[in-house]
């Protein structure tokens, strides 16, 4: 018997033909339902095993067994979900967990991984109506950035596409599903070493009725420049801008989205200065990402290329929270803007 938020009741069949026969049968139920409620709170994951006496059943049996069962009620989704924030929130949105920097806090990501785990087992309604709209990331299991189409559409090509490249071979490369990876690395080695470049906010816009996914990341260069030791002013100028990458075709195919890489602008973005000398030139403009994608030799060019697409399948969702997975299998975290 199913009384919702998750619980469910298992009674011996004496009992219910026992309160049929004696016309009790609501009274001692509901009865029976608030002793329990009252004595077994819920929990995530939690089984609570309570024995009480039925009192009025004809016969023999004086007591009966109720079980209290709680799948993943509405209070544990909560906790679940509080908890993957609370992981994202000590390793800095899981950037601490990159092993590249160092090996340390791993465990975090087992957690996380059993958490997310946890959640996508609920029901939940995957579709355009509740996938619209804005979204801000608070995890992720690989670099920030990769959240961008700009960068689903070099993984999706990478590693999709046969063979390894002789630079590749020479870079340690093996297994030609995992040469994106290889590339991310190369790239965050380029643009945050020295801590030259950092990753402010990130977030994904989702409009369907216009078929596009507007993605941003904002973008701090030269944070903190000093000389070691003595040093206590700034050597260079701190700047930077929001990067923001459009992808139209929007398409939600079952629980995956897919869509097509179009264009991408560097703009300026509110407490940091722009980029000194060449910002006129450099920012504020849409660069067409699409076609010079298409004239590239190893995307098929100069005649004939293929499309940047990506996809990226949506594991759960619900009013606050979203989880995708990406083709290598990271998980992002997003959450609603205040």
């Amino acid at each position: 018997f199913n009384v919702g938020q998750g619980v469910e009741l298992a009674l011996p069949p004496v009992f219910w033909t026992q309160c049929v026969q004696s016309g009790r049968g609501c009274w001692a139920l509901a009865m029976l339902v608030i002793a329990t409620l009252m004595s077994s709170p819920l929990s995530v994951g939690a089984f609570s095993m309570t024995s009480l006496p039925i009192s009025g059943l004809k016969g023999g049996a004086r007591t009966g067994t109720l079980r209290l069962q709680c799948a993943t009620t509405a209070g544990s989704v909560s906790e679940v979900k509080r908890d993957i924030l609370q992981i994202a929130a000590a390793t800095d949105r899981g950037q601490r967990l990159n092993q590249l920097v160092a090996p340390v806090y791993q465990e975090s990501r087992g957690k996380i991984a059993k958490l997310i785990d946890e959640l996508t087992k609920n029901e939940c309604e995957i579709s355009e109506k509740t996938l619209s709209g804005e979204w801000e990331l608070v995890y992720s299991d690989v670099e920030l950035f990769r959240s961008s189409p700009f960068f689903l559409a070099i993984e999706q090509a990478l590693d999709t596409s046969p063979g390894i490249p002789t630079l590749g071979k020479w870079l340690g490369i093996t297994d030609p599903t995992k040469k994106s990876a290889m590339f991310f690395k190369l790239h965050q080695l380029q643009v945050m070493s020295w801590g030259a470049s950092t990753v402010g906010r990130v977030s994904q816009n989702l409009d369907f009725e216009k078929q596009e996914l507007e993605s941003a990341f904002d973008t701090i260069i030269f944070g903190l420049t000093v000389i070691p030791i003595i040093g206590w002013f700034k050597l260079l100028p701190t700047f930077g801008g929001r990067v923001v990458t459009l992808a139209d075709k929007l398409q939600l195919e079952g629980s995956t989205l897919t869509m097509e890489l179009q264009k991408t602008e560097v703009r300026t973005c509110p407490g940091v200065n722009r980029l000194p000398l060449f910002a006129d030139f450099f920012m504020d403009r849409w660069y067409p990402v699409n076609s010079v994608w298409k004239l590239l030799p190893w995307n098929g060019g100069p005649f004939n290329g293929r499309a940047p697409s990506c996809k990226m399948e949506v594991v759960y969702v619900d009013q606050d929270l979203r989880v995708s997975r990406d083709l290598s299998g990271a998980h992002f975290v997003y959450t609603r803007p205040q």
